[in-house]
């Protein structure tokens, strides 16, 4: 067998190399340290960000339709919750995705938020992460509040005309607001983050 064929399986059949071993902290706790390159080749600690309410990090890819789709629902939420102390963090953890691929990606979509590249995983082993895009929401604490999708918009073979369900923006007016979240983790639907050297 070869290696594409492999991996070519493991999405049809919904895991990727490596992605069995991951053990994703759970709802309550505080989320690993993590310190990448942004897109302009500065690294960004994830605990850097103290000081701010909340801290999205959604994983996203260059390739993955679903994940672009997002991108502009990722960009209208930012413009909401910024000034609110909110900071959202785009992390491209895939292999497929070159550092430079993930530069263009960014500035032709015009992200206005940090967008990290994950080259060894070290973001995505943190969280648990398994799919694009898939989203956590942190505390000011860097406790973990919520995990799973940001609305129910896209799917595999659906594109609503607006969502129904909107789990991301709900998390965050919940902790906003000093309350429990009530829907702490989704299910995500998306590519999964391409772990070819694992």
């Amino acid at each position: 067998m070869t290696r594409a064929f492999l991996f070519l399986t493991g999405l049809v059949l919904g895991f990727s190399p490596g992605e069995s071993v991951l053990a994703p902290p759970a709802i309550g706790a505080k989320a690993p340290e993590f310190a990448i390159p942004n897109i302009d080749g500065q690294r960004h600690s994830l605990y850097g960000n103290k000081g701010r309410k909340a801290i999205v990090v959604v994983f996203i890819s260059t390739d993955c339709p679903i994940a672009n789709l997002y991108i502009p629902t990722l960009v209208e939420l930012h413009k909401k919750y910024a000034s609110k102390g909110v900071q959202f963090l785009a992390v491209n953890s895939n292999d497929q995705d070159s550092f430079a691929d993930v530069v263009t990606h960014a500035r032709e979509r015009k992200v206005p938020f940090p967008v990290l590249k994950d080259s060894d995983h070290r973001a995505a082993d943190a969280l648990g992460a398994r799919r694009n895009p898939e989203a956590f929401l942190l505390d000011s604490g860097f406790v973990i509040r919520y995990c799973g999708r940001i609305d129910d918009q896209y799917g595999y073979t659906f594109r609503r005309p607006a969502p129904t369900q909107t789990e991301l923006k709900d998390a965050l007016d919940d902790l906003l607001a000093g309350k429990p979240v009530r829907t702490p983790v989704t299910e995500v639907r998306g590519c999964l983050i391409g772990r070819d050297k694992k």
